[in-house]
């Protein structure tokens, strides 16, 4: 037979206290409501669980051996509740977020740093993906946010997308083609040079190709590379020229082993944008981190 699990909710507080009194406090209700619920159980059971005494009730030897049962199933249901909790609380929550490389360099990592110095016990789940990959993980329910990089991002209307920060791609080179630095140059005097960039199935590819359309130009590079983070150890091979977001190449132009190649033709800046489905619910910690993103 089918019960209701607030009966027997009802029955292991009234069984471990020993009165309808502190059971009704425990659970919020009234002594009335309880000794019906009691009533209730005893009718579907067929048989009484409790008896009255001076100090409140007492089990009988059937609510005894009932009270063995109930009582290990609810401190399992009790502790996989507590365990849950705090597993989507800020004191051991996690957050699983997929991100692009662009927006792991230029915002996640000093995010999520910054964020654990305030919340020390909430874990990150981190995984690298293309804009694509992203947002179909988000989609099928398998992460809790993407966080990625400017795109003509076509969103379903369950996708919520908030802008983080703005950021710019440079073009670098390495030291072969000093002759390049501190010149200002057009797209149509640097063509013909090797170039180093993603490859054509990227968003990124995508977004250079346009530039370049936009400027009546074709890009064509010699070199086609897999990840956004290879484009710069391949510059300072002198393999080629390339446009990287400014934030990867900061620390190898102080130290002199690339420099930035000046263009006439403004790159158009790009975004980094938090996207989240609000098909799914989100956890306390997912949703504190959310708001630090925002409010950075």
């Amino acid at each position: 037979m089918e019960r209701n699990f607030e009966y027997y909710k009802v029955f292991y507080y009234v069984s471990k206290y020993g009165s309808l009194t502190r059971a009704a406090s425990v659970l919020m209700t009234s002594q009335p409501a309880v000794t019906r619920t009691i009533h209730n159980l005893e009718n579907e059971l067929g048989c009484r669980l409790f008896i009255r005494s001076k100090n409140g009730v007492e089990l009988t030897p059937e609510g005894r051996l009932f009270y063995e049962y109930i009582s290990a199933a609810c401190v399992q249901i009790f502790k996989g509740e507590n365990e849950l909790a705090n597993r989507t609380s800020l004191e051991n929550g996690t957050v699983c977020i997929s991100a692009t490389e662009t927006a792991l360099h230029c915002c996640l990592f000093q995010a999520v740093e910054d964020f654990n110095k305030i919340y020390p016990n909430v874990r990150f789940k981190l995984l690298n993906n293309s804009t694509i990959d992203s947002i179909q993980a988000l989609k099928a329910g398998k992460i809790d946010m993407a966080i990625v990089s400017s795109a003509p991002l076509q969103t379903e209307k369950s996708l919520k997308v908030k802008k983080l920060q703005e950021y710019h791609d440079i073009l670098i080179g390495g030291n072969k083609f000093q002759d390049l630095k501190g010149k200002e140059l057009t797209l149509e005097e640097l063509k013909d040079y090797p170039w180093i960039s993603l490859t054509s199935q990227s968003i990124t590819r995508n977004f250079l190709n346009r530039y370049f359309s936009d400027h009546n130009l074709q890009f064509d590079p010699d070199i086609e590379l897999a990840t956004t983070d290879m484009i710069l150890p391949a510059v300072r091979h002198n393999l080629g020229i390339g446009f990287l977001p400014a934030k990867f190449a900061e620390e190898d132009i102080r130290q002199g082993m690339v420099f930035e190649i000046s263009i006439n033709e403004q790159m158009p800046k790009r975004n980094i944008l938090l996207v989240c489905d609000t098909e799914y619910p989100q956890s306390i910690a997912s949703k504190t981190f959310q708001n630090f993103l925002i409010q950075r």
